[in-house]
């Protein structure tokens, strides 16, 4: 099994208590550190499987807190799979930080991102009001 310091995401051995390449005390973080901030480090994880799980739970629990590390994630996303997850979740937070990134989204890229992205301004738009006009 592979371990990883959650917060610079390098592996490390799992016999290790502190993170040799960052320095963070890997038992406190975990015993401590809130479930979203967990999950918001979690995008910065370097597999996909990993990074498309957190945006999707920060989604369902509507984290708003989470929409710049999910734009940040999503502007570094090279994985059309990764960037849909994004898109998805910041659509289920609905917040407005992030319609200009989804009406970029929405214009190129993948299939699968381009009708995420129309779905999540879609929902935007609805709960501001605009969808109503």
């Amino acid at each position: 099994m592979i371990f990883f310091c959650p917060i610079c995401w390098r592996e490390v051995s799992a016999r290790l208590s502190t993170c040799p390449s960052c320095g963070t005390d890997i038992e406190c973080y975990s015993r401590s550190a809130p479930y979203v901030e967990k999950l918001i480090s979690a995008l910065r994880h370097p597999e996909p499987q990993t990074v498309r799980r957190a945006a999707w739970i920060l989604g369902r629990l509507k984290a708003r807190e989470a929409v710049p590390a999910l734009l940040g994630a999503g502007e570094q996303a090279r994985d059309p799979y990764v960037l849909e997850s994004v898109i998805e979740a910041l659509g289920e937070i609905g917040d407005e930080r992030a319609r200009a990134f989804l009406t970029r989204c929405a214009a190129q890229g993948a299939l699968r991102v381009r009708r995420a992205a129309e779905q999540a301004l879609a929902r935007l738009d609805m709960e501001s009001g605009h969808g109503a006009q």
